[in-house]
């Protein structure tokens, strides 16, 4: 009698365990993951912030029995993006840009919708130096802390290359203007007359520079036919308002934030006619 007994308990745990796991089995369906690069927020304060899209959806199936959303690197402890010159630890955020709390490697989010918008957050001092940060993520679908479904995901931030020009400090108050566009008022002009004035150039990647004149030298406002030539000294290099400086800067991937200083010497202006002249000197950088 004892035997049966026990070979019912048996029989009857045997039942429920092949229940539970026909209850378990029975949650699955679809799962996708994608990240749309049109869709990337730059931010640009005391640093630079990036927030990369990361876009959970699920089926119907895995809505209705799954709770969870589970982030993880696939081969570090956090969250990196590997890059031209640095590695870049990165933060998961949810949809109100709220940072979601990590454990053990594992950002977990609850599973409430079809669709679950996230960002990764990727931070850098200055410009981020030019070139591709690649990071690899498992997204997993958990139910009751196992996971039902998952999937493995790339993503990639491409930082273009830059370049910001800025008045440096000791030409503010006698240069005007800003974001490249300045102008200089050289007052009652007098041959030979010297104005100085500096720029800051902030780039993260190598560049060239073009600086040249439109007019050839200060040209008469109503009286075409007048012109005063001038020279200017940059980065060592002088030359005529009749000419051309060409000049190629390479360095290493990363950030640089070079000054350059302007010398400008004007001609004889003697028995020139009266009036205003101007010119337009373009100083372009092109980063490459």
């Amino acid at each position: 009698m004892k035997f049966r007994i026990l070979a019912l308990m048996v029989l009857t745990y045997m039942m429920l365990t092949a229940q539970a796991y026909a209850n378990w089995n029975s949650c699955y369906g679809n799962l996708w993951v994608t990240s749309n690069s049109t869709d990337i927020i730059t931010e640009h304060n005391n640093r630079v912030t990036v927030y990369l899209p990361l876009k959970v959806q699920v089926s119907d199936q895995l809505l209705n029995c799954a709770d969870e959303i589970w982030v993880e690197d696939v081969y570090y402890y956090s969250m990196v993006f590997e890059g031209p010159t640095q590695d870049k630890y990165a933060k998961l955020y949810d949809a109100q840009f709220k940072k979601i709390k990590v454990r053990n490697g594992i950002w977990k989010s609850p599973l409430n919708e079809r669709t679950t918008q996230m960002w990764v957050r990727l931070r850098h001092y200055s410009l981020f130096p030019a070139g591709e940060y690649n990071g690899a993520i498992r997204v997993s679908i958990v139910k009751n802390n196992q996971i039902v479904e998952e999937q493995y995901f790339d993503m990639t931030y491409y930082s273009e290359p830059q370049v910001a020009i800025t008045l440096d400090n000791n030409s503010k108050g006698k240069v005007a203007g800003s974001h490249g566009h300045y102008q200089v008022n050289l007052g009652e002009l007098q041959s030979n007359m010297r104005f100085y004035w500096g720029v800051k150039i902030l780039s993260n990647s190598s560049y060239d520079i073009v600086l040249d004149s439109e007019f050839n030298g200060l040209r008469h406002e109503t009286n075409t036919g007048a012109l005063i030539n001038y020279s200017v000294s940059f980065d060592n290099v002088k030359m005529s308002s009749s000419e051309q400086i060409y000049r190629s800067y390479n360095f290493y991937p990363g950030v640089k934030n070079k000054w350059y200083g302007f010398e400008f010497i004007l001609g004889n202006v003697e028995l020139m006619p009266a009036g205003y002249y101007r010119d337009n000197l373009s100083l372009t950088v092109y980063p490459r």
